[in-house]
């Protein structure tokens, strides 16, 4: 593991030398890219270290405890690195049993689910002469308290008439006696006058 280690150590070191003897304009540019965006990683952990600490505790414990578990330092490192859980596959059903199981399953959730349909539509059924008699009797009480209601309106609304026509031909009369008085008083009060004239004459 170590020579593995040591060997991509130096592929890598003479890949960037030849990289940088060869074309050193691009090679410093790509550095310095490589720098900046470095920077500004450590830049942003300084500024927020709790989710890279929380990170490196949980690759550490993660370690510790396949180590624990009594595998090898290099087995511990490799499952904590990549966390893979090998899920085994069920094997296939063949294709004829899948459809008569399938199909004689489907039967029995369709028969089940109709019958349990059907019950309850009986048994809605069972219900709903009564309720229908029950609204029925309903519409034809409502529609007798309208028509009373209706008459009385309208027996209401007549004599709101003759009330009203009374009351006018009141006024009216009140009107014409008010003038009649009226008339009267000034008609004697006149006559008095005259009468007064008279007796100076006589």
């Amino acid at each position: 593991m170590t020579k593995i280690i040591a060997l991509a150590i130096l592929a890598l070191a003479a890949t960037v030398g030849t990289v940088y003897a060869t074309h050193p304009d691009e090679a410093k540019q790509y550095t310095d890219v490589a720098f900046k965006a470095a920077e500004r990683m450590w830049v942003n952990i300084e500024a927020n270290p709790v989710p890279v600490l929380v990170a490196l505790g949980t690759f550490v414990l993660t370690i510790v405890y396949h180590k624990l578990k009594g595998n090898s330092f290099r087995e511990s490192v490799e499952l904590a690195a990549t966390r893979i859980t090998i899920v085994p596959v069920p094997a296939p059903i063949p294709v004829e049993a899948d459809n008569t199981v399938v199909k004689r399953a489907q039967a029995r959730a369709t028969r089940t689910q109709l019958l349990a349909d059907q019950i309850g539509l009986e048994n809605r059924i069972r219900k709903l002469p009564d309720d229908v008699k029950k609204a029925e009797k309903e519409v034809c009480y409502t529609e007798q308290a309208m028509t009373v209601a209706e008459a009385a309106l309208t027996a209401a609304e007549e004599a709101m008439e003759a009330k009203i026509a009374a009351n006018k031909a009141a006024t009216e009369k009140l009107e014409a006696l008010k003038k009649e008085l009226a008339a009267g008083e000034a008609e004697i009060a006149a006559i008095g006058t005259e009468l007064k004239k008279l007796a100076d004459v006589v």
